[in-house]
C-alpha cells in the first residue's frame, strides 16, 4: 500500500533537492574558480622560473668570488708573515686580471700595469680601380702596448706597431718606425682646480694632438673601418709635445705645444741642404735645413645632456702650425695636403687627392750655393667643430673642418723663377664635413661609452652588450651611413676648367708662358664626396668585425700629387680624373685586448 506524503513532508523534500542542486552548482563554480585561479599561478610561477635560475646563478658567482677573495686575503696574510718573519717590510697585496688584456693592480690603487694590444686584418676589392687596387688583403695593424700607473700620481703608456709603416702614405715613401703612443702623465692634487672633478694632468710625449672627435677615436671602436677625408686630411695626428688637460663631469678642455711625429715622412732634415732662402751665412758655418715645425692645439668640448640613455656633445678644436722651413718631404701632412687621402679605403691605396708642396719645396735659387727651401709657407690655421647625439640605440655624429694656408708671395715668385712649381697665391683656404647616423639593432646606447676623462679628450669606449655570443646572445649588431666631403681647391681655375685651359694652351695653341701662368693661378688638390654604408658586430668584448661600402658620389682631381720634374719641366704623372664613380668594399676582422 503506498505512502501519502504530507504537505509538509514534501515541502521539506523540495527545499533539500533545491538546496542540493545549488550546492552542486556552487561547488560546479568554485571548481572552475579554483582550476582559473591554479593555471594563474602556474604561470607566474613559470615566469618565475628564470628568475630563481639567475638567483641561483648570482648566489654562485657570489659564493665563488668570496672564496676567490679569501684565497687571496690568505695569500697576502701568508705573505705578510713571510715578510714579518724574515724582517723586511711585506708588498701590498695586488688584483690581477685576464679579463681584457693583463691587469694587476694595487690594493691601494698606487701602482698598475697592464699589457694589451689588437691585430686587425682588412681587404676589399673595387669595381673601378682607378689609380689604387682592384682587390687587396693586408694586415692594418698589430700593436702590443704597455700602460699603467706608478706612485699614485704617474701614468705612461709605450704603443708599438709591428705593422711597420702606414697605408696613405705614398708607396716609395721612407718607412718610420711602428712607436705610435709613448708618453708620460703627471696628475697630481697640486694641479687640483675648484671647477674640475679631478686634478688636471700634465702630458709628455707621442700621441694624438687635441685636435677632431673622430680622429682621437680609438680605430677599436670607430663605427666605419676608415675616417672621413676631411678628418684624414687636416687632424694631425700623433706628435711629440707636452700639454695640460683638465675635465669635469661633463666637459673636457686640452692644449699644449707639438712637433716632430713618428708618422711623418722624413723626421729630420738633411745635412748642408734646404737651407731657408734669405739667410745669411756666417763664417764657419753650414746650414742643415729648416727648424723643427712646431703646433700649438687645443680642443673643448661640453655634453648638457649627459647619461646612459641620451647625449648631446658638442666640441671645437683649433691649431697653430708654424713649417719654418719644412717642407713636402717631411711636413707632408700639411704642407702636400690631402696626400695620404685614399678614398676611404686605405687597403685598396686608390689616392685621387692632394695639393703640390705648397712650401715651394727644395729649389735652386739663383746666387744660393746649395738647393733651399723655398719657404713659401708662413703658417697654417686650422680649425674644427664636432656635435653628437645619441637617443637609446640611434646615434648621430658630424664635424666640419677648414684650414687656412697663409703664404709669401715674395718666395712664390723667386720659387717660380727657380723653375718650381708653385701655384696659388698668399692665402688659401681648404674645408670638409662629415656626417653620419647609426643603429644599433640588438638595442645597445653609444651614450653609455661617452668618457670625458680620458687623457686623450672626450670620446667613445667599448658599448656594453647586451647579449653577448658567449652566454647564448647575438653579440651587438649596428648598421651605419655617413656621407663625406672635402674640397681641396682654391683659386681662380680648378676642376675641368683648369684642365682645359692647360689642353688648350700647350696643345692646341702652344704657349708654355700662358700654360704655367693658369697652373700657377689656383692650387688644385681635388675635390671627392663619398658615400658609404656600415656594419658593425660585437660578438663579445674584445672583438669587432666591420664591413664597408663607398660609392664615390664625385671625384675631380686634375692636378693633385702628381707633378714630376724632368730637366725642369713639370710633367703630369696621372690623368685627369673625373666622373668616376667607383664602388669600394671593405672588410676588418679585430681583436683587442
Amino acid at each position: 500500500m503506498a505512502r501519502r506524503l504530507s504537505p509538509r513532508t514534501l515541502s521539506v523534500s523540495m527545499i533539500g533537492g533545491a538546496v542540493v542542486a545549488s550546492t552542486l552548482a556552487q561547488a560546479a563554480t568554485d571548481s572552475e574558480a579554483i582550476e582559473a585561479r591554479l593555471r594563474a599561478l602556474e604561470s607566474q610561477v613559470s615566469k618565475l622560473r628564470p628568475l630563481e635560475a639567475e638567483i641561483a646563478k648570482l648566489r654562485r658567482e657570489a659564493r665563488k668570488a668570496k672564496e676567490q677573495a679569501g684565497e687571496a686575503q690568505a695569500a697576502a696574510a701568508n705573505v705578510v708573515n713571510a715578510g714579518a718573519a724574515s724582517g723586511s717590510p711585506a708588498p701590498p697585496p695586488v688584483f690581477v686580471s685576464f679579463k681584457n688584456g693583463l691587469y694587476a693592480e694595487t690594493a691601494d690603487k698606487a701602482y698598475s700595469f697592464k699589457i694589451g694590444g689588437r691585430m686587425q686584418f682588412d681587404g676589399g676589392a673595387a669595381t673601378q680601380p682607378l689609380n689604387g687596387w682592384s682587390g687587396q688583403a693586408g694586415v692594418r695593424q698589430v700593436r702590443l702596448e704597455v700602460e699603467g700607473k706608478a706612485a699614485k700620481y704617474w701614468f705612461y703608456k709605450l704603443q708599438y706597431d709591428f705593422a711597420g709603416g702606414q697605408y696613405g702614405a705614398p708607396l716609395n715613401a721612407p718607412v718610420q718606425g711602428g712607436i705610435r703612443d709613448f708618453y708620460i702623465a703627471f696628475q697630481h692634487p697640486a694641479l687640483s682646480l675648484p671647477f674640475t672633478k679631478d686634478p688636471a694632468f700634465i702630458h709628455v710625449g707621442s700621441y694624438f694632438e687635441p685636435f677632431s672627435l673622430e680622429f682621437t677615436a680609438s680605430s677599436r671602436f670607430r663605427d666605419f673601418i676608415e675616417r672621413a677625408m676631411a678628418v684624414e686630411a687636416f687632424a694631425p695626428s700623433r706628435h711629440l709635445g707636452a700639454a695640460i688637460g683638465a675635465y669635469g663631469d661633463n666637459w673636457s678642455a686640452k692644449g699644449g705645444i707639438f712637433t716632430t711625429s713618428f708618422e711623418d715622412l722624413n723626421t729630420n732634415p738633411a745635412l748642408a741642404t734646404s737651407a731657408p732662402f734669405g739667410l745669411p751665412a756666417r763664417s764657419g758655418w753650414v746650414a742643415t735645413g729648416g727648424g723643427q715645425y712646431f703646433d700649438l692645439t687645443g680642443r673643448l668640448t661640453y655634453a648638457p645632456i649627459k647619461d646612459e640613455h641620451d647625449l648631446l656633445h658638442v666640441g671645437v678644436s683649433g691649431r697653430f702650425h708654424q713649417p719654418n722651413s719644412a717642407t713636402g718631404l717631411s711636413d707632408d701632412r700639411v704642407l702636400r695636403l690631402g696626400n695620404r687621402i685614399r678614398s676611404e679605403n686605405y687597403i685598396l691605396n686608390q689616392g685621387l687627392l692632394g695639393t703640390p708642396d705648397l712650401s715651394c719645396g727644395t729649389v735652386a735659387f739663383p746666387g744660393v750655393a746649395t738647393a733651399a727651401s723655398g719657404h713659401c709657407v708662413n703658417n697654417v690655421e686650422a680649425f674644427g667643430v664636432e656635435l653628437s647625439a645619441a637617443h637609446g640605440p640611434f646615434s648621430l655624429q658630424a664635424e666640419y673642418l677648414g684650414q687656412r694656408v697663409n703664404r709669401n708671395e715674395t718666395n712664390i715668385a723667386l720659387s717660380r723663377l727657380a723653375g718650381a712649381f708653385a701655384p696659388g697665391g698668399a692665402s688659401h683656404y681648404f674645408s670638409g664635413y662629415y656626417v653620419y647616423g647609426q643603429w644599433y639593432v640588438t638595442g645597445e646606447e653609444r651614450a653609455a661609452a661617452y668618457n670625458v676623462s680620458d687623457k686623450i679628450g672626450a670620446n667613445f669606449t667599448q658599448i656594453k652588450i647586451k647579449h653577448p655570443l658567449s652566454e647564448g646572445g647575438v653579440g651587438a649588431l649596428g648598421l651605419a651611413a655617413r656621407f663625406s666631403a672635402l674640397d681641396l681647391n682654391s683659386g681662380p681655375y680648378s676642376g675641368t676648367g683648369l684642365s682645359n685651359m692647360l689642353a688648350y694652351t700647350t696643345l692646341i695653341a702652344p704657349n708654355p708662358a700662358a700654360a704655367s701662368a693658369i697652373a700657377n693661378a689656383g692650387v688644385v688638390g681635388g675635390r671627392q664626396e663619398n658615400a658609404t654604408l656600415g656594419l658593425n658586430w660585437y660578438p663579445d668584448n674584445g672583438f669587432h668585425f666591420q664591413l664597408n661600402w663607398t660609392h664615390v658620389l664625385h671625384a675631380s682631381a686634375p692636378l693633385n700629387d702628381y707633378f714630376l720634374f724632368a730637366s725642369g719641366v713639370p710633367a703630369r704623372q696621372g690623368a685627369f680624373i673625373n666622373g668616376a664613380h667607383s664602388n669600394l668594399f671593405e672588410a676588418r676582422a679585430q681583436v683587442y685586448w
